[in-house]
């Protein structure tokens, strides 16, 4: 059951942050470290990661609508 649970947080967690671009670890550690070893959690947070910076580069987060000029 804890592994199902550690689950749905990482998912939940990697959707909200796929909207802000930040915050994926600050929300996966603690929720990791309550089921895992220090060590473990660090690492399965940067597991995580990696799928989800995958995930928002494939889909292509730069809008191809936004004038650079105007945005920098």
């Amino acid at each position: 059951m804890d592994f199902v649970l550690i689950g749905v947080v990482a998912f939940l967690a990697s959707a909200l942050t796929f909207f802000s671009g930040f915050g994926l670890g600050t929300l996966l550690l603690p929720a990791f470290a309550l089921f895992l070893p220090a060590a473990a959690s660090v690492a399965a947070t940067a597991i995580v990661h990696l799928p989800n910076g995958i995930f928002r580069g494939a889909l292509g987060r730069v809008d191809k609508s936004i004038d650079a000029g105007i945005a920098n």
